[in-house]
């Protein structure tokens, strides 16, 4: 019997170690992150385009823990066939310099391909103890050499603009 992708990736607040873990490991096969450890968790699941036994696709903010910056993903992941191996794709940082001008290229696409990222990761993936792992030697990247943006942060506190005199 075929493993249900969104009880393996579980989305819901509290939950989310797995896709965690996950992503990850996808960053850290891709050579973005030197560990798949590198992760202090899932900050937030901002939108859910699919979700379901066979396909998940869903954007979040994962923290880095080595200088506690905020990173957007962006996951899609397919049951290639009938078993259980599944094709992946994770999205990295929007390639933008400011945090306005991420979000608003978040907010105004709903497929992934549409915004240009730091980095393209994709590979393949299988169910091992209940757990998605990534098949070795199957990821390939492209990652940009741009300019470094300034991180997302968040301080908790929400910033009021106000007019000039």
């Amino acid at each position: 019997m075929a493993v249900d992708l969104a009880t393996l990736l579980a989305l819901e607040p509290g939950k989310t170690d797995a896709l965690e873990w996950f992503v990850g490991s996808c960053l850290f096969e891709g050579g973005v992150w030197d560990s798949p450890r590198i992760s202090d968790g899932i900050h937030s699941i901002d939108q859910v385009f699919e979700r379901g036994a066979d396909a998940l696709r869903v954007r979040g903010r994962v923290w880095e823990i080595v200088d506690q910056t905020l990173h957007t993903f962006w996951l899609e992941t397919k049951r290639d066939g009938t078993g259980d191996r599944f094709a992946w794709i994770v999205y990295f940082d929007v390639a933008e310099t400011s945090a306005r001008r991420v979000e608003t290229v978040l907010n105004s696409h709903h497929k992934a391909e549409e915004i240009e990222w730091r980095a393209t990761l994709a590979g393949e993936a299988t169910v091992q103890d209940s757990k998605l792992v990534i098949i070795p030697d199957s990821t390939r990247a492209l990652i940009r050499d741009m300019p470094e943006a300034k991180p997302l942060r968040d301080d908790g506190r929400r910033r009021s603009h106000r007019r000039g005199r």
